[in-house]
């Protein structure tokens, strides 16, 4: 292809840490598959994971899709009449190994012209699943048609043909941003400050309520953790002129990121954020993500019974990544990556004692959006990056995000025991305890003695104990919230040309509060109403839309509930 291909133009930019514009974002997807199989597999030799990871039929599907992939390409590209997804001229297999050290199979994607740069497609697996690894992809790609296709016919195509789907349960649609666009403004702490005040993007939305991506409001020490850092980032509190200039030294040896306990006045601009210059407006962000990541997310998060140096997926440090959104990746050239520890971008290793900026950023530094449950498709997957990207656009257009304090769902987080206690009864929650209080002694190897439920649990047997009317109530504060998101990211997509905002989302929406809202009083103009009419009237379509939940036939925590 031509250079000036629209979709090669970028290409000279994006990686660049100082071009921060959503024009140059990157995007990292990994979009996962199982099978009944693989899933036995990993039941068998959980304890073994070698032998998981090592198994002629892993290793021999992870090989049949990377050839699919390859042979598709290549076919394909040299049809008289080439396809229009076809964006690539050739495609070439490589054997590697991931992070962890396991087979995995890497396909360059190559375009006409050589010296542009290739498409690395990574093919892997992980506990339970085989699962993709492709970065960066320029933002701009997801907005062509032909790009989605491609996605859709190789990508999501090679897997299918190998009887491989996606499900909820072991496998999950996380993708990454390139962390240098939230860097500006105060766009970092207004996304951190969406999610604490939307957890139904985590629980009945994007996702269903699990350990892997546990939302910030998920309990109540975990919200005020966020909450605590909110208020000291607008109080200054991480600002340069509160502690100093920071080094690239700070990041290497990854201290000096907690708040300062004084904060000068006029540092923070009550509506737009940090004042000063590129430098200082950065530093405050930064130090605010890597506080969010130490003193926020370590707060009550997934697996904690699992934290044991010697495990790979579950050091100390790994821990925290267990969260809707992460910022385990936050990182300057010279530090160690998260998961193998080598060095990053090695060649731009900084001075010590310069000051922390943009151009040191990694290259592969990013926010992970972990709150989505995998995708059926791959257009399915693309609307749901643009969401994403489109409200982060948004919150940049109207900054400073205030958090709701009280919502109906805190009945299900913080409030979930009192919920239980109140209608089920005190015996009910004793019972939980003290089944929490085995399992977390088994689970830690006996390393953990406590009756701490975890909050997922908690969760929905506070929905099980709630009357149907409070369920009502709750299903419409959800409903309405996500309609008012939704059409906030549709408000700055370039794509839009009037229609249904909600049509590629709608599906998103937990079938569990369709049923809800039956019992609700909704007026006939309110939002919940419209949203509950024009699901009924198409609601085959949309349950074809959503994932199944595990291929080995487990049951959804939901099972047994009104409309599941």
């Amino acid at each position: 292809m031509q250079a000036r291909e629209p979709l090669t133009a970028v290409l000279a930019t994006y990686r660049k840490p100082d071009r921060q514009g959503f024009e140059d974002s990157w995007v990292g997807i990994e979009p996962t598959f199982q099978t009944r199989r693989n899933l036995e597999l990993y039941a068998r030799f959980e304890d073994d994971e070698d032998r998981y990871f090592n198994h002629p039929y892993m290793v021999g599907k992870v090989r049949a899709v990377a050839r699919r992939i390859e042979k598709r390409v290549e076919r394909a590209a040299r049809r008289r009449k080439r396809p229009s997804w076809c964006l690539f001229e050739s495609a070439k297999v490589h054997h590697t190994k991931d992070k962890w050290g396991d087979f995995r199979e890497q396909i360059d994607l190559r375009w006409k012209d050589r010296d542009l740069e290739e498409l690395e497609v990574k093919f892997g697996m992980d506990p339970s699943t085989f699962e993709y690894g492709i970065k960066p992809i320029p933002l701009q790609w997801f907005y062509d048609d032909r790009f989605v296709r491609f996605l859709e016919k190789v990508v999501f195509g090679a897997p299918r043909k190998e009887g491989m789907t996606p499900s909820m349960l072991n496998g999950g649609g996380q993708f990454h941003l390139s962390v240098k666009t939230v860097l500006t403004g105060c766009l970092l702490a207004d996304i951190i400050a969406t999610a604490l005040g939307h957890p139904e993007l985590s629980t009945w939305i994007l996702d269903w309520p699990n350990c892997d991506d546990r939302p910030f409001r998920a309990t109540a020490a975990r919200a005020a953790a966020f909450d605590r850092l909110l208020d000291r980032y607008w109080a200054g509190a991480f600002h340069p002129r509160a502690k100093g200039v920071l080094t690239a030294e700070h990041a290497l040896y990854d201290r000096s990121f907690a708040p300062a306990v004084d904060a000068p006045r006029g540092s923070m601009d009550p509506a737009r954020g940090p004042r000063g210059d590129a430098q200082e407006i950065f530093q405050t962000n930064f130090a605010f993500g890597r506080a969010v990541n130490d003193l926020a997310q370590s707060v009550d998060p997934g697996y904690w019974q699992l934290q044991r140096p010697d495990d790979d997926g579950f050091r100390p440090e790994q821990i925290m990544r267990y969260s809707e959104v992460n910022l385990a990746r936050l990182q300057i050239a010279g530090e160690l990556h998260v998961k193998d520890f080598e060095v990053l971008d090695h060649q731009r290793v900084p001075e010590g004692q310069a000051p922390l900026g943009v151009p040191m950023l990694a290259t592969e530094a990013s926010i992970e959006f972990r709150r989505h449950t995998s995708r059926v498709d791959a257009r399915d997957y693309a609307e749901a990056v643009l969401f994403e990207a489109h409200l982060a656009m948004y919150l940049a257009r109207h900054p400073h995000v205030r958090v709701t304090r009280s919502l109906l769902q805190d009945q299900l987080h913080a409030g979930a025991e009192a919920t239980i206690r109140k209608h089920a009864g005190a015996a009910a929650l004793a019972r939980l305890h003290r089944k929490a209080r085995a399992e977390n002694l088994a689970i830690s190897q006996g390393r953990l003695r406590s009756d701490y439920v975890e909050p997922e649990t908690l969760f929905f047997q506070a929905f099980r104990a709630l009357p149907a009317g409070a369920r009502g109530a709750m299903a419409r504060e959800v409903v309405t919230s996500f309609v008012e998101l939704v059409q906030q990211a549709a408000s700055v997509d370039p794509r839009r040309a009037g229609g249904d905002p909600m049509e590629p989302h709608r599906h998103r929406v937990h079938p569990l509060l369709w049923s809800a809202l039956e019992h609700a009083h909704l007026p006939k103009r309110d939002p919940a109403r419209r949203e509950l009419d024009l699901w009924k009237a198409n609601r085959k379509a949309y349950l074809a839309r959503r994932p199944m939940f595990s291929q080995a036939g487990d049951e959804p925590p939901w099972k047994g509930m009104e409309g599941a």
